[in-house]
């Protein structure tokens, strides 16, 4: 039996999407003119009780190679560049979420 396209990127973008940091980096890049910042950017942005340090190692080792594994964001790690390519079921998914108030979890 052939698993249905559209059920597995669902659950490809729920997996990336499970963590408020990832939501938050998809959210914040979607907002700037060219879907582009770089990681510094993001990390000055957003309060994080574990400091920028451990932000920016977290974004470096976990979200961001996840983000760019899913296809949703380009990342230089050289550079520090981050380019998001919006995709219309993840802003659907990220809208929904958002009016439901989803909270982080640790994933």
């Amino acid at each position: 039996m052939n698993a249905n396209p559209h059920t597995e990127k669902c659950d490809e973008l729920l997996e990336v999407l499970c963590h408020r940091h990832r939501r938050q980096i998809l959210r914040f890049l979607g907002k700037r003119p060219t879907n582009t910042a770089t990681v510094d950017e993001f990390v000055a942005h957003v309060d994080s009780p574990s400091g920028e340090t451990a932000l920016s190692t977290e974004m470096h080792h976990i979200h961001l190679p996840k983000l760019a594994d899913s296809g949703l964001v380009e990342w230089d790690a050289r550079s520090g560049t981050i380019r998001y390519y919006p995709d219309p079921l993840c802003r659907e998914m990220l809208r929904t979420l958002r009016s439901h108030n989803v909270q982080s979890t640790n994933a």
